[in-house]
């Protein structure tokens, strides 16, 4: 695109166009401080952000160049999925120790240990790299108890973060289901 052909006076959150369906783009809403949107729909926003920016990366075999959005959306995908089946007051810290500690003591009975511990493991994996969601968006915030060096295997990830919401998304199911029940 050449810088002629944009109009540079075009505002980037604009009022809605005529016929919004007709148009490439998306609807934010705002009322009365309310996006219109659920936890759990902004996470699933970053999850499919993440694996498609996996898929680019791979793609183009550029790693390096990509690592830290795909590692943010994949972490913020997990707090976002996390807080959407929390029970309790909402948590609006960004660790994920306290919710994977609080999900895994409340789905004991419900799945076998070996899953839940599995979950829970992989969960810590990426709150001892980034504790406060930090790591992958600033390059001064890295945290020092993390070895100096550490790799990620991006076909492997791939693997993992789908087992990881597989697991989420059955547990919030089953939260449904058990719901349902109830009524």
């Amino acid at each position: 695109m050449n810088e002629r052909d944009v109009d540079l006076s075009w505002a980037i959150f604009s009022d809605l166009p005529d016929e919004p369906e007709t148009r490439y783009g998306a609807m934010l809403v705002n009322w009365n401080g309310q996006t219109g949107r659920t936890t759990y729909d902004m996470a699933q926003s970053y999850r499919t952000a993440a694996f498609r920016l996996l898929d680019e990366a791979s793609r183009y075999n550029e790693s390096w160049e990509s690592v830290d959005p795909i590692l943010f959306c994949f972490r913020h995908a997990l707090e976002l999925n996390m807080k959407a089946i929390h029970r309790g007051p909402a948590k609006r810290s960004h660790g994920l120790q306290e919710l994977a500690a609080h999900l895994h003591e409340r789905l004991v009975g419900c799945y076998r240990q070996s899953q839940l511990d599995w979950l829970r493991d992989r969960i810590r994996e990426f709150d001892t790299v980034d504790p406060r969601s930090t790591a992958f968006r600033y390059d001064d915030v890295a945290n020092a108890n993390v070895a100096p060096e550490v790799w990620v295997d991006f076909a492997q990830l791939r693997r993992i973060m789908n087992a990881i919401f597989s697991a989420l998304d059955k547990i919030r199911l089953d939260d449904f289901e058990r719901v349902g029940e109830k009524t």
